[in-house]
């Protein structure tokens, strides 16, 4: 294994060891409440739905997986994603050995 998996993986453990990574998710999930997005991915959903031709049985999960993805990606809010992305740099600054950083 490469020096730089080797890093990648223990700033991982440590991330989910710290309970860094739950309390971010729990922060993104809040955020993206409040900013309406699960209302507009939910909608996206039943617009796919609604305007699948070959009728809903033959929707499956990965369809619709495929078809939503994409919109909910792009959907999340510029400052939601920077916000986030911050406080994980933060993160691997602070988890870096001294000579790392």
């Amino acid at each position: 294994m490469s020096e730089t998996m080797a890093i990648r993986e223990e700033l991982l453990k440590r991330f989910i060891e710290s309970g860094e990574r739950e309390r971010l998710q729990e922060i993104l999930r809040s955020k993206l409440y409040s900013s309406g997005w699960q209302d507009r991915v939910k909608d996206r959903c039943q617009r796919v739905v609604h305007e699948n031709t070959e009728g809903i049985e033959k929707l499956t999960v990965d369809d619709m997986a495929e078809e939503v993805t994409p919109y909910a990606r792009s959907a999340v809010p510029e400052d939601v994603k920077t916000e986030i992305l911050e406080d994980i740099r933060a993160f691997i600054f602070r988890a870096l050995p001294e000579s790392e950083n």
